[in-house]
């Protein structure tokens, strides 16, 4: 433990009240009361930043959002979420399975299937739904673009449609059905191929101070509109110097562990985090991050800006 390491009661509250642990947390299987009805829906949801498209907005379990949400959504094979808009942007990056997301147009849609690590970012205002046909549950990480968005609008949902309707997202007949294909010539494809980010083809960005950033949504990502997130790879015994936003962000941990670390006035407090575990910093606030761990770690940073990263990152 380093010699300036404080154990501030002030300041370790503050840091620990603004932490999301996964194994403290529930799996609320009634985030979507308008699903209740239809088993075929079913879905539960796991709230660490903000609502997420749920009417729990009161959930006190849940941190405040500013500029994006952030939420875990686990769907059991065979169900399906029916097609609906956001007014703001809205992401789905897969954990685990395989995830067919359908945008719809009028009475045709485009599907797209996710693996892990793979993203998508739905525009404004784009019908869409999402539905399991593979073999294990799908987990995935829902991100909002708004601290406050309004409920969905649904556009085709069984309780005023057929449910095998409702089931392909609106889609006239199977024949009205696309696979997506990123070599198409249609405008449809085009646009969905701007958003759809696969994990195999993102290219690190190596910082000087020794770990890789992939950009899943920002400049050489999805389109950022509001918020952005990248992937980061933190190599074994790799740390940065704190850094200070204007904006909120986000740890979340994919894979190992890490480090993070708040300071204050020279008083400084860390917490490591696991697998699924999340941290939100304030926008303002010092903070920094490091791989105390046996293996490499992977997590996500999430910025409540779209405007491309400005921090200049200094090795610990």
């Amino acid at each position: 433990m380093p010699d300036n390491l404080i154990k501030s009661s002030t300041l370790a509250d503050e840091m620990r009240a603004h932490m999301g642990l996964f194994t403290e947390k529930t799996f609320d299987w009634d985030a979507f009361p308008a699903s209740r009805p239809f088993p075929d829906l079913s879905r539960a949801q796991l709230r660490y930043v903000g609502a997420g498209g749920s009417p729990k907005v009161s959930d006190p379990s849940t941190l405040k959002a500013q500029h994006f949400t952030f939420s875990l959504v686990n769907q059991p094979v065979g169900k399906f979420a029916a097609s609906h808009a956001h007014e703001v942007v809205e992401h789905f990056f897969v954990l685990q399975g395989v995830l067919t997301v359908g945008t719809v147009w009028g009475d045709e849609v485009v599907e797209v299937k996710l693996g892990p690590k793979d993203l998508l970012l739905n525009k404004s205002g784009r019908p869409h739904g999402f539905r399991n046909d593979g073999v294990e549950p799908v987990l995935m990480q829902i991100t909002v673009g708004s601290g406050t968005p309004e409920m969905p609008v649904h556009v085709c949902h069984p309780k005023d449609k057929e449910l095998e309707l409702s089931r392909r997202f609106g889609a006239g007949g199977p024949d009205k059905i696309q696979l997506f294909s990123p070599d198409s010539t249609d405008r449809r494809h085009q646009e969905l191929g701007k958003h759809v980010v696969r994990y195999r083809d993102r290219k690190p960005i190596w910082e000087k101070a020794g770990f890789a950033r992939l950009t899943y949504v920002g400049e050489g990502g999805a389109p950022a509109a509001g918020y952005r997130m990248d992937m980061i790879h933190l190599p074994k015994g790799v740390g940065v110097k704190p850094f200070v936003r204007d904006v909120e962000d986000t740890f979340f941990v994919l894979e190992g562990t890490i480090t993070a670390g708040w300071e204050q006035d020279g008083e400084i407090v860390e917490r490591q985090l696991g697998p699924r575990d999340l941290l939100f910093n304030p926008a303002g606030r010092p903070h920094y991050f490091r791989n105390d761990g046996v293996i490499d770690a992977t997590f996500t940073m999430a910025v409540g800006t779209g405007q491309p990263e400005n921090v200049k990152f200094e090795a610990a």
